[in-house]
């Protein structure tokens, strides 16, 4: 062995410290073996020590593996935490948007801070304003997934993606279910990952695909996410988990299975509200699923108290997003009531905010329900106006599946109110 390196006080040189982690993933992702990676610069032993944490490059070391890797000598580096990263870490878990996103945007005013706590804070602010505002966070989500990238959190930048598909399905783009399996794919590539990260994105998928009504594949994702969150998971995650299973079995007709799971959920996220006061976003989509399940089994009254509860807690934590669902279900229950005055401002509401927010799914599923509110006025014609407005939203997003929905629904409609047939 040669005589070992020393430094200018003639100590002798420990190397650089790095990101083993990060270093071996840099290593996969050139494709390379140790070998080839090692080759011309140090031993494969030598590089195998250092991806297990128990040797340190030396500098010019470092350099020349980061160019063979085609990564940045930062992004190898070990480095320690800004302080800001933990406590932008717990306001995203106390769902406090308002004070984290302050604090993100404070961070990244800061020119003081590194390259990767740019991209964390990046990351938070994306998180702090994307159930209010899903164009924004989805565009911040982007931007910070390669910055994650680019400093080797690769793991962070993965979530990154799992979150830009959330702001799709919010926008109601069918991506969305694309966009999220290709998240999990990158996470399930990495050492280290999280079992509620991964349980997490398995969820997601499965309401992505709910979204789409495509129920069994929904079923097997979220029975997945169960699977893999463990024995015991916490009551947000329990509650939303419930959630979509209730929806599942909703969608197929095993009605008594989704009310049984509906009640789980409710009182699930009502456990976790009252612990930890927050929730009140994924609180309110599951109260306004679970009014809707009970208009149509025509426990009217609950139904009512559901759906007023959830749009309150909209208003309160500020989002839009979902609120849609929500003046639908009470348009629907204002119909099936005979109060068409009613029905009609409601399902008009939720057109003209859908129509602002750009849910095209919604936009169409609203003209649905308020042709059907002209039919029980005898309005023929504008009945007639608002289907085929419909059709045409489905056909210009691309919905093949709802279109012929819509064509099922108007020929019922049709049926019973004996109205000429609608072009299709």
């Amino acid at each position: 062995m040669g005589r070992q390196r020393r430094d200018a006080r003639g100590r002798i040189a420990r190397g650089t410290a790095i990101n083993r982690a990060v270093l071996r993933q840099a290593r996969l992702d050139a494709g390379l073996t140790l070998k080839e990676a090692a080759d011309g610069i140090v031993t494969s032993q030598a590089l195998h020590q250092f991806e297990q944490g128990q040797a340190r490059p030396m500098p010019e070391t470092l350099e020349a593996l980061a160019e063979r890797l085609g990564v940045s000598v930062y992004a190898l580096q070990a480095r320690p935490k800004d302080p800001r990263e933990l406590v932008m870490r717990d306001l995203e878990t106390e769902r406090r948007w308002d004070d984290l996103e302050r604090l993100a945007t404070a961070t990244l005013d800061d020119l003081n801070v590194t390259p990767r706590t740019q991209a964390v804070a990046r990351f938070y602010l994306g998180r702090a304003v994307l159930e209010a505002g899903p164009i924004e966070g989805l565009s911040i989500m982007r931007l910070a997934r390669g910055q994650l990238a680019r400093v080797g959190e690769h793991l962070m930048a993965a979530e990154a993606r799992d979150w830009e598909s959330g702001a799709l399905y919010l926008l109601q783009d069918p991506a969305a279910v694309d966009v999220g399996r290709d998240a999990l794919l990158r996470y399930r590539s990495l050492p280290g990952r999280d079992p509620s990260v991964e349980a997490r994105m398995l969820e997601h998928i499965g309401s992505y695909l709910l979204q789409r009504e495509e129920v069994r594949e929904a079923l097997t994702f979220y029975r997945q996410a169960i699977a893999v969150a463990g024995a015991v998971p916490d009551f947000a995650r329990l509650a939303n988990l419930h959630h979509g299973l209730a929806c599942c079995y909703s969608r197929i007709g095993e009605t008594r299975q989704a009310l049984d799971y509906f009640e789980r959920a409710v009182n699930l996220a009502k456990v976790h509200h009252d612990m930890h006061g927050t929730f009140a976003f994924n609180l309110a989509r599951l109260e306004n699923d679970y009014g809707e399940l009970l208009v149509r089994v025509g426990q009217w009254d609950r139904a009512e108290d559901m759906v007023r509860t959830a749009l309150d807690r909209f208003a309160a934590a500020g989002a839009e997003a979902g609120r849609t669902h929500a003046l639908l279900t009470m348009g629907d229950l204002k119909r099936q009531q005979g109060e068409l005055v009613e029905a009609e401002r409601w399902t008009g509401d939720a057109i003209e905010l859908a129509e602002g927010r750009r849910e095209m799914k919604s936009l169409a599923t609203g003209y649905q329900q308020l042709g059907e509110v002209w039919a029980d006025r005898g309005d023929q014609d504008r009945f007639e106006a608002c289907f085929t407005r419909a059709l045409e939203i489905l056909a210009a997003v691309g919905l093949p599946e709802q279109r012929s929905e819509a064509l099922q629904r108007y020929a019922r409609v049709r049926q019973e109110k004996r109205e000429p047939r609608c072009g299709s």
